[in-house]
């Protein structure tokens, strides 16, 4: 009944797929200063992530098991309108606007953000303490090369947090009543809002220290809130009250609780893992951790002689990109795999790993884009027309090395079948403008009609 819930909220509430977009029509007015509340209003609602039902890619890892949460029968995703980003609305916002207008949207956006989060966790893709779907849409609330191609909540998050530094340094008062305001509202995602927040020296070391005190413990360690903590201790760590900075070290010498970890993990191997990173980070930034805290992280050693700290860029990140244009997950992993296989093989390794160890198939999209459009000729030869990962290669913005790789995506694009069409008529568009300069007019222009031929039928069924 959930599930069905979920999918009748998702039809109802889709917003209509023609080729207008809501944000392209805002932009200019938000440029020109038209800040009135209406205009406040709308951008909030376009960064709002809204619920996105889609199809799993199969169902074969369930067996006999009978479905727990929606997840395990629905593929479940929150989206923002336009697939807008941080960077396209932080350009527009000016960076002059007067202290009130700030405010103004930056209460918005927590309002909306709070919304959109209790939103996931009544669904069963978030939590309030521990990892959940804005973890994976947020890798780090500061500007980072690890959120590129990162959707969902990422927007809103970084624009928020850009918001608070421009709003810090015109009145740090207001600033501050932000950062209680987050940790009041019960969202991991917006304690980590504070947290990147407390890393900026107009908040008083005290205050700092208490707010990073006071994370449930889990919150340390195990989701990106972790990211947050390790680059507040480096930013402040020195000037954190003696006082403060023991009760903080006890808790990081304590490691996550046990009932944070699944049955059958190995509970104390991954505990000394967590507690081995953070004291040896410390320990390479020069911070002093203290005679019970070395003995540990010497205990630790000896246990595992075979561990090294993780390099000083990555410190808090579980999963850590080759770069701002690297994969989110692992490509490594179709190697080998002929290229008429490589779609039935990254089904099975999406069913199989855990979400938090990234996308293979977005990784193979982003490291050989040409690639993956060989593949999924090659299902297309077979019938079939997996809507999902077509939509991560549409909307992968990387050049081919191929020059007949974009002709053939055209002219799959133009044999897909009509039933299923309406399911890639947004990336499949953004695709075309993309590759416009570069198609043969027999190829662009029949495509460009029927992708807004079927927009508009889209449009009039959806009334």
């Amino acid at each position: 009944m959930k599930c069905w819930r979920l999918i009748i909220r998702h039809m109802r509430t889709t917003k209509h797929r023609t080729l207008r977009s809501e944000w392209s029509e805002l932009a200019p007015q938000v440029k020109r200063g038209d800040h009135s509340p209406s205009v406040l209003e709308l951008l909030a609602e376009i960064l709002r992530p809204k619920l996105k039902v889609s199809k799993r890619l199969s169902f074969y890892d369930i067996g006999d098991k009978l479905p727990v949460h929606p997840s395990d029968l629905l593929k479940i995703d929150y989206e923002v309108k336009d697939h807008l980003s941080a960077d396209d609305v932080l350009q527009a916002w000016p960076e002059d606007t007067s202290l009130e207008t700030d405010d103004r949207l930056l209460s918005l956006l927590t309002i909306v953000l709070k919304a959109a989060l209790a939103d996931a966790i009544h669904v069963g893709v978030e939590e309030n303490e521990g990892y959940g779907i804005s973890d994976i849409d947020v890798p780090s609330v500061a500007q980072s090369g690890q959120n590129s191609y990162r959707t969902g909540f990422n927007a809103i998050v970084r624009v928020m947090a850009e918001l608070w530094s421009r709003l810090a340094k015109k009145s740090p008062k207001h600033a501050l009543a932000f950062i209680q305001t987050w940790c009041d509202g019960g969202f991991g995602l917006t304690r980590r809002l504070a947290l990147f927040a407390c890393a900026d020296p107009i908040i008083s070391p005290a205050f700092a220290a208490d707010i990073l005190g006071n994370v449930p413990s889990s919150e340390l360690f195990l989701p990106n809130s972790s990211v947050e903590v390790y680059r507040l201790i480096r930013a402040r760590w020195k000037e954190f009250p003696t006082q403060k900075q023991g009760a903080i070290m006890r808790l990081l010498c304590e490691g996550p609780p046990r009932n944070s970890f699944r049955e059958g993990a190995e509970i104390d191997r991954a505990i000394d893992r967590c507690r081995f990173e953070i004291l040896t980070n410390m320990v390479r930034d020069g911070f002093d951790i203290g005679d019970d805290a070395s003995t540990l992280m010497k205990d630790i050693c000896t246990r595992w002689p075979e561990w090294t700290p993780r390099p000083a860029e990555q410190a808090g990140f579980h999963i850590w990109h080759k770069s701002g244009w690297g994969a989110t997950g692992d490509p490594d992993k179709l190697r080998g795999v002929p290229d008429n296989r490589i779609v039935a093989e990254s089904k099975k390794i999406a069913e199989e790993t855990d979400f938090s160890d990234g996308n293979t198939w977005d990784a193979l999209c982003l490291s050989d884009p040409d690639r993956a459009a060989r593949g999924l000729e090659a299902a297309a030869a077979e019938d079939d027309w997996t809507a999902e990962l077509w939509c991560q290669l549409l909307w992968t913005q990387k050049e081919y090395s191929d020059p007949d790789t974009a002709k053939r995506i055209a002219l799959l694009l133009s044999r897909w079948p009509h039933e299923s069409f309406e399911a890639i008529i947004d990336p499949a568009a953004s695709w075309l403008e993309e590759h416009s300069k570069t198609l043969d007019d027999e190829l662009l222009w029949p495509l460009w009609d029927r992708i807004a031929d079927a927009a508009l039928i889209v449009e009039a069924v959806n009334g």
